[in-house]
């Protein structure tokens, strides 16, 4: 007998889907490429919507908890690194910006003599 969890075929492929499409933007975000998630959660978002769309049954519970498990836990993973990424843009912007008031203040000063 299969001791894995009980789950309806198209509900199980549509979730698994959405595990693949939440690795896939993993890779994505190592990558730097923004606008290239964007596009990956919408599909994600449609896939687990219709995947998620009838009630669970009581023998499928088990299953679909796995699966959301799952998603969480890559979710998680690319909030982080969304952050950690959010984090190092705000530290260039920040020196950037100090750059320029360096510069423009080495301007001010060169312009008065």
């Amino acid at each position: 007998m299969n001791d894995l969890p009980i789950i309806g075929a198209q509900r199980q492929q549509q979730l698994q889907d959405a595990i693949a499409l939440s690795k896939n933007m993993l890779e994505t975000a190592e990558r730097g490429d923004w606008e290239g998630i964007i596009e990956l959660e919408k599909q994600r978002r449609e896939g687990m919507m219709a995947g998620l769309k009838e009630p669970v049954a009581v023998e499928e519970a088990e299953g679909v908890n796995d699966s959301l498990q799952t998603l969480m836990q890559l979710n998680d993973q690319l909030t982080g690194m969304v952050q950690r990424a959010r984090s190092e843009t705000a530290q260039q912007f920040a020196a950037l910006q100090n750059g320029r008031n360096a510069a423009s203040a080495y301007q001010s000063v060169s312009k008065q003599r």
